[in-house]
């Protein structure tokens, strides 16, 4: 049994990142669409648009707290504000007067299949807001998480692909575990998990000048 793929962005994007035990997924799931809106695979800054977004603190952020940061405060390139493995000692800062990348964003439809459906096509890479599973945590192949038992908080990812598993509507998806997470850092939701556990859309659209 497998995914018959009928969109695959991927190759579009840059390398798989891992955020570790940090409260920092939707900070690398917008990280990864901002890269794609770019058409660049040159890895931005998760470290500095979560700092911002959180207010310089250690925990997690909103949907609109990312937007905002995005829009407000951009970011640099990787290199600039390198990810931090572990939490930034009190009183961290990024660097002042840093080259930054600002852009817009809009929250859409959060269970609307059909729409992520179509910006994917588009060759738009939607950030996801859903809520976990037990089966999100040690996915098997083909790599189709379960949208049943009980739910273990929320997560953020980017989908990135379209296909079908068993003639079912699935939606590919880019997590921030590293490689060593289902298939090289991908899997797949299909229409009941969007149904059931889908819970915010975000679009990024055009560059803040």
């Amino acid at each position: 049994m497998k995914v018959d793929i009928e969109v695959d962005l991927r190759s579009k994007l840059g390398a798989i990142r891992d955020q570790g035990a940090r409260p920092t997924c939707l900070a690398h799931a917008t990280t990864a669409a901002h890269e794609k809106c770019r058409g660049s695979v040159t890895p931005l800054s998760a470290e500095y648009l979560h700092f911002f977004a959180a207010g310089g603190t250690l925990s997690g952020v909103s949907v609109q707290n990312i937007a905002d940061a995005l829009k407000q405060k951009g970011q640099p390139i990787d290199a600039d504000c390198p990810y931090l493995s572990t939490d930034p000692p009190r009183g961290w800062k990024p660097r002042a007067r840093l080259t930054v990348y600002r852009r817009n964003s809009q929250e859409r439809n959060g269970s609307n299949l059909r729409e992520i459906e179509k910006l994917i096509r588009g060759e738009q890479v939607p950030i996801l807001g859903i809520a976990l599973t037990n089966g999100f945590f040690a996915p098997t192949p083909p790599w189709n998480i379960s949208s049943d038992g009980p739910l273990r908080g929320f997560h953020a990812v980017v989908g990135v692909g379209m296909g079908k598993l068993n003639n079912t509507q699935s939606v590919m998806i880019r997590n921030s575990w590293g490689l060593d997470w289902a298939d090289d850092g991908y899997a797949w939701l299909d229409a009941a998990y969007i149904s059931r556990h889908l819970k915010k859309v975000l679009v990024l659209t055009d560059e803040v000048i």
